[in-house]
């Protein structure tokens, strides 16, 4: 087994000959998808998420602005601004209904139906 080196600090870019992530050309993980941004970039939708129950960390508040829920996902937890049509608050049950890419999602209020 090769011990690290110095060469292993280096930040990995184009110029040190291996893709940066999400560069046009890399590779994109499992169930998620490349949008063209319109700037030679790419934002990535992340559809693993979709379907995800999660709780609001902040609050959300509408056209006014997000909020951020964390969501069980892939063996762990990840946090991502959460969008709704109207204001949730803090502690809310939400459902993810759809990705904006750059960990962003649309939710809407959810009561778990076994639950009631």
């Amino acid at each position: 087994m090769r011990q690290p080196g110095p060469e292993d600090d280096k930040p990995v870019t184009k110029s040190s000959g291996q893709a940066a992530p999400y560069a046009r050309g890399a590779s994109v993980p499992e169930g998620a998808r490349a949008h063209g941004s319109g700037e030679g970039g790419a934002a990535v939708s992340d559809e693993a998420v979709i379907g995800c129950v999660g709780v609001l960390v902040i609050g959300t508040r509408g056209a006014a602005g997000p909020g951020e829920v964390l969501v069980r996902v892939r063996g762990g937890s990840e946090t991502f601004l959460a969008w709704s049509p109207e204001p949730l608050p803090a502690g809310a049950t939400v459902l993810v209904i759809e990705s904006r890419g750059t960990r962003q999602v649309d939710v809407s209020a959810w009561h778990d139906p076994v639950d009631l």
